[in-house]
């Protein structure tokens, strides 16, 4: 509802805070930084600002494929010739300059066939259209008694204090980063890496991708993926779609380059703390999650988007931690060990909760650095056989000590479906879907707030 509003301002702003920039510094000297107001102030990488115009669309809209890059066009056609995408499965409207889907949309959508696998209407997870080629949404973890541990709309600018308490709680977690905010907050996104967090996509600029074309949902994917490479020197292959809004043809554009898609099962709504909502509330949604420690494994979304939201995990967590036995990043959850194409090796479910957590072969902060060279080159899912990435889990390392039951652990952490059983989990789906579309500007309006109040305040 405000979003157009806050667009609008942004050019403005930003033209007055440059004059006010910060000297550049590294991911180390940076996360040592705790004071807000001293974090958000708007700095500049050199590196970075040297190649924004020529290598990365806007930071204010809706992504396309930049002028002159010769190399996004050719993976464009390299998907596009694929014969990946389903012809089948047609752009959805929007509404709120597609911040959401248009109600009528859903109404006119026939959700008994579900002939596009749409989330948003169904809660499909299961693509329909080349589903060997794709693979089944996470969901879940498949050990019991686990929480699935991730954050969604960083890097936020003040987020040292939460980072701190992560790694001082020995935590990992699964970070879906907006490209748009990669770029203004390099050195926040290094540090994600360096921590030893999963680093994931959740698209350039935060709308509803089943809302957008087909070379705008390519856009908005491969320059967020492009950003994280080049900021950090990580290739992401998980994503996270905004809202959750996704059908078999964005899927498809995804793997195509190279990202497994990573929902939920449990949402904590903890954003809408920044729209008014009491603490209390979102305290009851996070108990909710809490008191069924002992008969699901839920992937959780929780966000990054605003200190109330960070603050909240912290308060909340002695809780979870008391209830559940485990709590893991979706790289452990689902045994994806080489989560991309680097040498860098995240530890599985046995290991991570055996207390190794760390990941091994990521830079430090004193050495990680923008590299304008770096090149993105997706892989896509279905050619991803290395064992350990998302399509093929290291399933053979299934800790022994987490007593599963599960018998068929290796085909469930393929597929996404957990064996468990969560009696009422296709009830609770339901009921969300229409204050999920509802609420989606809403969402956006407390992302882009988040995002440049901090800086309009750095300027006073």
């Amino acid at each position: 509802m405000f979003a157009p509003v806050l667009i609008g301002l942004v050019p403005a702003a930003l033209a007055t805070v440059v004059v006010k920039r910060q000297d550049t510094q590294n991911a180390a000297s940076f996360a040592k930084i705790v004071d807000p107001k001293k974090e958000c102030k708007w700095y500049s990488e050199p590196t970075l600002s040297k190649i924004m115009d020529k290598q990365f669309p806007s930071t204010e809209g809706i992504a396309s494929i930049v002028d002159g890059d010769e190399d996004a066009k050719k993976i464009w056609q390299e998907i596009q010739d694929s014969g990946i995408i389903p012809g089948h499965v047609k752009v959805k409207d929007g509404s709120s300059n597609n911040y959401s889907v248009d109600s009528s949309a859903l109404h006119d959508y026939n959700t008994k066939s579900d002939p596009d696998c749409w989330w948003t209407a169904s809660k499909c997870t299961t693509p329909k259209t080349n589903a060997d080629k794709i693979g089944s949404d996470l969901e879940r973890c498949e050990e019991p008694s686990t929480w699935g541990l991730t954050f969604d709309d960083g890097p936020h600018c003040a987020h040292n204090e939460f980072y701190n308490f992560l790694q001082e709680h020995k935590l990992r977690a699964s970070m879906f980063f907006i490209g748009s905010n990669v770029v203004s907050y390099p050195l926040q996104a290094q540090r994600a890496l360096v921590d030893g967090h999963d680093l994931c996509v959740h698209s350039w600029s935060h709308h509803s991708m089943t809302t957008l074309s087909n070379e705008q949902v390519f856009a908005e994917l491969y320059y967020t993926a492009k950003a994280i490479k080049v900021v950090t020197g990580a290739t992401p292959q998980c994503w996270r779609p905004p809202f959750g809004d996704t059908d078999d043809r964005v899927r498809a554009i995804a793997a195509g380059l190279g990202m497994r898609n990573v929902l939920w099962d449990k949402d904590t709504d903890d954003w809408k703390m920044d729209e008014g909502t009491g603490q209390s509330e979102i305290e009851s949604n996070y108990r909710k999650i809490i008191s069924r420690a002992n008969s699901t494994s839920p992937i959780v979304l929780a966000h990054e988007v605003s200190t109330h939201t960070m603050n909240m995990f912290m308060t909340m967590y002695p809780e979870i931690e008391k209830a559940f036995q485990h709590i893991v990043p979706v790289t452990a959850c689902v045994n994806a060990t080489k989560p991309g194409p680097e040498d860098i090796t995240y530890p599985n479910f046995a290991q991570y909760v055996s207390g190794d957590i760390g990941a091994k072969g990521q830079p430090d902060g004193e050495n990680i650095k923008v590299n304008a060279d770096a090149k993105y080159q997706p892989t896509p899912l279905a050619q991803q056989t290395q064992k350990g990435s998302f399509m093929n889990p290291n399933v053979d390392a299934t800790s022994s000590s987490a007593n599963s039951t599960s018998s068929g652990s290796s085909d469930s952490a393929s597929s996404g479906n957990s064996t468990s059983t969560d009696a009422n989990s296709s009830n609770d789906k339901s009921s969300e879907t229409d204050s999920t579309v509802k609420s989606a500007a809403m969402r956006v309006s407390v992302s882009l707030m988040a995002l440049f109040i901090p800086l309009f305040v750095a300027m006073l």
